[in-house]
Formats: C-alpha cells, structure tokens, sequence
C-alpha cells in the first residue's frame, strides 16, 4: 500500500513540472521549482514585456496598441481626449469643447450652415452660404428693424418704425412719418406735419394749418374752431382788440369795437395838417350835434399815408385831429373835455397805399361820436 501513494506522488510531480516519466529523465530533474520554472517555456509568458507601440504599456495591457510614437498615453496606453468629444488630443484641433457638443473628426464642434458659429450656439442654424453674422450666428440687421441686411431694401430705418418685408418704413396717413414713430397717425392727406407726424400749427393756437383760417394769430389770443380771433360781440373786431366787448347787435362800430353813432371823415393834402375850408360846413354840423345833446362826446382820429417816416407820421396824424378840435372849441366854444383826439399814423388804412388815390383816402381825421 505504501508502494502504490509514491508512485502517485511521483507522477504527479511529473505531470505538473511538464518532464517525462521515464525514470531516467527523473534523475535529471532540477532540484527546485524556481530552477524548474527558469529552464520551462510556458506560452506567452515569454512576451510580458512587449510593447509595440512604444508608450510604455506592454501589449498585453494595452488597449490603444497603435498609438502613434511619442503620444502620451494613459494607464491603458490610449491617448488623452481632455474633452472627452472622442477625439484624442493629438488629432483635436479644438481641445476644449464643452462636455457633450457634438464635433467633427477633428474634435471641432460641428457647423452645418458654414457661418463660423458652431451649431451648439447657432440661434439661426440655416443662414444661407456668404451671409455675414453676429456672435449668435443670426444674420445682421444693421437697423434694428427685424429684416437681416441682406434681405433689407431700407437700411437705415429709423429705430422703432414699422416696416414690411422688405425692411421699409410703413407710413399709413402718408405724411412722411413712419408707423411706430408717429405721434399722430391719422393726419389728413396733405397736412404738412413736424417730425412727430403731427400737423403742423405755426401760430401755436390749437388750431392745426391745414384746417387753420386765421394762420397768423397772435400768440395767447383765443380762437374759435376756424383758428380765427374770437368775436363774442360778433361785430367784427376781436375780443382781444375789443374795447366795447358788449356792443349790441347791427351796431355800427370803429375798428377799436366801440358802437359809431354818427361818422365825419376829412381829407388832407400830402404832409399837411390843415383843414380844407369846404369840409367847414360838416364841422358846424359837428358843433350843432355837441351843442343839441350836452351827453354826447366825440373822438377825432387822424390818419396818414405810408410815405415817410412812422414816427414823423404818427406826430402829422395827432396835428391833423387837433386841427378840428381848435375849430370846435375856440370857434364852436364846444367844451374841450368832451373832445378827445388821437394820432394813429399810417395805421388801419382804408385803402390801398400802393396808388395815389388810395393814399389820399388814408390822409384823413374820422370824428367819432359816442
């Protein structure tokens, strides 16, 4: 029994150190496993060290075995990709793409329409080939008004006016102002405007030019509808020049809105202030007037032409009514406190100066009884 384990033994010994069991291959056997294991070949073992691609990973670590020589590697000798976009980084000619950004074959993130922004920031991805775009890879739109400059035919149009298809201003009342920028869209076709798009009213009396009838009011002046002065007495002098604002109704009035009871009108000779004898039968009648009621009291206003100078006028028009206030107080013996007298130059003509005629009309005293 003893005989039968040794021999077992032995051939098992045998079997695992890989030498024949012939009883004289025995005898030459090393005497320890290190020197047995030294002198065995056992598949691929003789290769441990190989490295083909030559990055310091032996080939039987190695996951990338053809890295290119001198490519640094990581511990499982494939090449570095920092961005991890699958792209190593000796072929990444854009290292530092964003995490997740889809690239190309050289590690750049992709741009289908061409226009140098990348698809991941491109907020008009299809932008026709050539167009010049901004940093989000729109196309420009230099005016601001929604259409791109390569589309726009108007494009300089003014910031905030509304425009077509075509990047041109829209302009609905047709007054030159843009829709968006006008203040006053609805203008009457015509009606000339400011750059607001309001019709225009040069007098400033509330009253637009092109409905204004009285275009040149004086500023503060208050107007009816027309544009025009009011005239609440309806005598046909402004209330702002109205010193009667309450004449009645079809009463004759002088150009100051005063009622006219009675008028005498005398004319003079250019640059004199004497009083032609065959107006003398009107002045008694004057007299007679002023003596037959002690209420009445009268004004003269006198008058020139334009010739000369305003000033010198306007002194020759006072000579000229106090001419017939001399008549009517030292001739008449008419109390002078009821005569008043007044100088108005070559002011409120009743004619046209332009002609000879006219201009003798105007050289005049008109004697007012009130």
């Amino acid at each position: 029994m003893k005989k039968i384990i040794s021999l077992f033994s032995l051939s098992t010994i045998l079997l695992l150190t890989g030498c024949s069991t012939s009883y004289d291959n025995f005898e030459k056997q090393p005497t320890s496993v290190a020197q047995m294991m030294k002198n065995t070949e056992i598949v691929g073992w003789t290769d441990y060290k190989k490295d083909s691609d030559e990055d310091k990973i032996p080939d039987y670590l190695d996951k990338c075995p053809n890295t290119p020589l001198g490519v640094k590697v990581d511990k499982n000798g494939c090449a570095f990709d920092s961005d991890r976009d699958g792209v190593f980084d000796y072929l990444d000619r854009c290292p530092n793409t964003p995490l997740s950004v889809k690239v190309d074959s050289y590690g750049c993130p992709i741009d289908d329409d061409n226009d140098k922004v990348p698809n991941y920031l491109d907020l008009c991805p299809n932008t026709p080939l050539g167009i010049k775009v901004d940093k989000y890879g729109c196309a420009l739109d230099s005016d601001e008004d929604t259409i791109p400059d390569y589309l726009d035919r108007c494009p300089n149009t003014i910031k905030g006016a509304k425009v077509n298809r075509y990047g041109c201003s829209i302009d609905s009342d047709g007054d030159g102002v843009a829709d968006g920028i006008d203040i006053c869209p609805n203008t009457p076709k015509g009606a000339k405007v400011d750059v607001n798009g309001c019709a225009l009213d040069s007098d400033g009396d509330g009253v637009f030019n092109f409905i204004d009838k009285c275009p040149n009011t004086k500023k503060g002046v208050k107007v009816d509808s027309d544009g025009c002065p009011l005239d609440s007495d309806k005598d046909g002098v402004a209330d702002y020049l109205d010193k009667c604002p309450n004449t009645p109704k079809n009463m004759k009035v002088n150009f100051e809105g005063c009622p006219i009871l009675h008028t005498f009108r005398f004319n003079f000779k250019l640059n004199s202030a004497v009083i032609d004898k065959k107006y003398y039968p009107e002045i008694e009648k004057i007299a007679k007037i002023l003596k037959n009621n002690k209420h009445l009291k009268i004004k003269i206003e006198g008058f020139t032409d334009s010739i000369g100078d305003a000033k010198y006028n306007k002194v020759l028009s006072l000579k000229r009514a106090n001419a017939l206030r001399k008549i009517l107080v030292y001739k008449y013996k008419i109390n002078p406190a009821r005569i008043r007298i007044y100088g108005f130059g070559e002011a409120h003509p009743i004619a046209s100066n332009s002609t000879e005629e006219g201009r003798r009309l105007n050289r005049r005293i008109e004697v007012i009884t009130y």
